[in-house]
């Protein structure tokens, strides 16, 4: 009877170890799999992409890139309480759906040392959850501006085609099925109705129209600079006609919103106000349109860029110094972004 027990402790012990294996490939398999967003979702504001994606509001929180932790990525709510790191990364070009958060690796802009050099400049575009953990890379290839957008993801890359050349290329959020969209070097930060909006730099400035095949048309023949395309009409600053921040109705008519040179700027998700900054000689700063109103606030006299907006807020960037601030456009109450005094 003894020896006949002995001889099932090996029979069990496999047992263990096949049912450990199979265990650990299935978490593997699962942690691997790749949750798909609702159809049609955009990972952010075309606004806030133009302003290199900076701070992406979703779910009640805003994701964004810390300026006092070297652009770290980082979330917090929209009252600007409980404060998360997620990662280490330089980030930019943020994008966020139901499970992830989308985002551009720029190390190469780090100015921190890391443990390890590689790391330091490595870039890329990556996936990691909302919760900080599991990132994945979608690819490791240099890349730029970038978008999420109905479960695929746009961004500027160097082509692998075409002698390097800048490109943007379009692949599916677990990095498959990969194609070079378009050549030329305009950042890619709208889309609007299945389509991809963007103003050609290299055949021209026109704004075109990038379908789900692929095919690109000129959408408007204009000299246009960061379009911006709603059900309202196409926002965009001219460069035929000094910078000035125009809206092309979908009738063909034009509006000027501002007549001042526009360096950068930004609209609210219901259109109603605009922030752009201008670097007159004299009297450079950030304005806010009220375009309910007419009415037109100077907020901060200065050089100002990355105009991004998220859970009621307008954050911008001081030109030079690149110190943060952090405006609330419905109490009208300015101040310095400092998110790291609240951990």
């Amino acid at each position: 009877m003894a020896a006949k027990k002995s001889s099932k402790k090996p029979i069990i012990g496999i047992f263990v170890v096949v049912l450990i294996i199979a265990l650990f490939l299935l978490f593997k398999n699962l942690s691997n799999k790749v949750v798909l967003s609702a159809e049609g979702l955009i990972g952010n504001t075309a606004g806030n992409l133009y302003n290199g994606g900076l701070f992406c509001e979703y779910g009640g929180r805003i994701y964004f890139s810390n300026p006092d932790d070297d652009y770290a990525l980082y979330s917090m709510k929209t009252d600007m309480t409980d404060l998360k790191k997620l990662y280490n990364d330089y980030a930019r070009y943020i994008n966020v759906d139901e499970n992830y958060v989308y985002y551009t690796r720029m190390n190469n802009k780090k100015t921190t040392q890391t443990q390890s050099k590689l790391v330091a400049y490595h870039t890329g575009i990556y996936r990691i959850n909302q919760s900080g953990k599991n990132l994945k890379a979608i690819t490791t290839d240099p890349c730029g501006s970038l978008l999420l957008y109905n479960n695929k993801v746009y961004y500027q890359t160097y082509s692998q085609l075409n002698n390097k050349q800048l490109v943007i290329a379009r692949t599916d959020i677990d990095g498959s099925n990969t194609v070079e969209l378009i050549t030329d070097d305009s950042p890619v930060a709208c889309a609007y109705e299945g389509n991809i909006y963007y103003s050609g730099r290299l055949r021209d400035q026109n704004v075109h129209e990038v379908n789900a095949e692929g095919e690109d048309n000129v959408y408007m023949s204009t000299k246009a600079y960061m379009p911006i395309v709603t059900k309202e009409g196409t926002f965009y600053v001219s460069t035929l006609d000094g910078y000035k921040l125009y809206l092309a109705g979908p009738d063909g008519s034009t509006e000027i919103l501002v007549e001042k040179p526009v360096s950068w700027y930004n609209i609210t998700e219901d259109r109603r106000y605009v922030f752009y900054s201008c670097d007159e000689k004299d009297t450079p700063a950030i304005y806010m349109l009220d375009r309910s109103t007419g009415d037109v606030e100077k907020i901060s006299e200065g050089n100002y860029k990355w105009i991004n907006i998220a859970g009621g807020y307008c954050f911008f960037f001081d030109y030079s110094s690149e110190r943060a601030f952090a405006y609330d456009y419905e109490k009208k109450v300015l101040n310095f972004f400092t998110p790291s005094a609240k951990k």
